[in-house]
């Protein structure tokens, strides 16, 4: 099996392979059909009736209906295609603990896997989550091979993204070309639905800013984009690889975007069994929140990486955490949403 995917179908052919791209609509998606478009490959998105596709609508791409829970518009979506990446899924907050959020992320992943295994398909990549490297301890420092730390925490969507990581070393070993791309906590342009950047919102606006106890790796969602091309295209089969810029603190990541969006204010650090209680309480009796409640459960966790290796193997060169914030900070600015 080929660890890396030739730009070319055959020795005479300089024609790129039609990728199909699942959840190519969405914040980092759309920026992932982007980047393989200026690349030169014909892109093919699974989409389904009620997706808002504003932010492909400019671009040459082929659009067709499905769904990641229906096989047989699997199979037809990937009719004259090569390869195939994987990020349709759950990415809102108040998404991660609903009844289809297991089944859309388990079985919907399964069947993008069992159709790319029946069409041929020579690679899938697969967008995991830093979330399966989540924990409570602020020390650790994780990389593509440390261990899951959240079994029966009852976190629906982390566990639901770890069982997608052994299926992906099932159909591996059944003969499926699969390489993970991993991105962290993504920040950056065109987050409208405010999946990441909502609670830089909220800080910049509000006062005082509020934080919570926890910490991620973070990334623009340009590079992440990069990083999920260079992973169909270098990327070794059955690998990960972890993609985020830098690591930082809840509290951190905060100070930053204020300084950047030159804003002097202090930063409040919630204790968090209070914050969890509020939050909940808020929520629970229909009142306004600053958060939802699924976000302060995945804020308090610590989710720090290295991303040495996909600098090494893929030769990604992801921004700073500075530029990341700048450019998430001018977008909001420019889009009108922070003062």
């Amino acid at each position: 099996m080929s660890d890396t995917v030739p730009t070319s179908t055959s020795h005479e052919s300089t024609e790129k392979p039609r990728v199909l791209v699942t959840g190519g609509h969405g914040f980092i998606g759309s920026f992932v059909v982007r980047r393989l478009r200026e690349r030169g490959y014909p892109v093919r998105c699974l989409v389904r009736r009620s997706s808002r596709t504003h932010r492909i609508d400019d671009l040459d791409v082929d659009k067709v209906i499905g769904d990641i829970l229906d096989p047989a518009s699997l199979a037809a979506a990937m009719e004259g295609c090569e390869l195939c990446i994987h990020l349709a899924g759950i990415s809102s907050y108040a998404d991660m603990d609903k009844d289809f959020a297991r089944p859309t992320i388990v079985d919907g992943t399964r069947n993008v896997f069992e159709a790319a295994l029946a069409a041929g398909l020579r690679r899938v990549v697969y967008i995991g989550s830093g979330i399966v490297y989540a924990s409570h301890d602020p020390n650790r420092i994780c990389d593509e091979e440390s261990s899951f730390e959240l079994e029966g925490s009852g976190l629906i969507y982390a566990e639901a993204k770890h069982e997608n990581e052994r299926q992906v070393d099932e159909f591996v070993a059944r003969g499926l070309d699969i390489v993970v791309a991993i991105p962290m906590e993504t920040y950056g342009p065109h987050d409208d639905e405010f999946l990441t950047t909502g609670y830089l919102k909220e800080a910049i606006n509000g006062w005082p800013a509020m934080a919570t106890r926890g910490g991620t790796m973070y990334g623009h969602v340009a590079d992440v984009a990069e990083g999920i091309v260079l992973a169909l295209e270098k990327g070794r089969t059955g690998h990960r690889y972890i993609l985020g810029s830098e690591n930082g603190t809840i509290e951190e990541i905060i100070k930053l975007a204020l300084e950047v969006a030159g804003k002097k204010k202090k930063v409040l650090v919630m204790p968090t069994g209070l914050t969890r209680f509020v939050v909940r309480t808020l929520y629970n009796l229909g009142l306004p929140s600053p958060e939802h409640p699924n976000a302060i459960e995945y804020g308090t966790l610590y989710a720090f990486a290295r991303n040495d290796k996909a600098r090494q193997e893929l030769g990604w060169n992801p921004r700073s955490g500075r530029e990341v914030l700048e450019d998430t900070v001018r977008w909001l600015r420019e889009a009108g949403h922070i003062r």
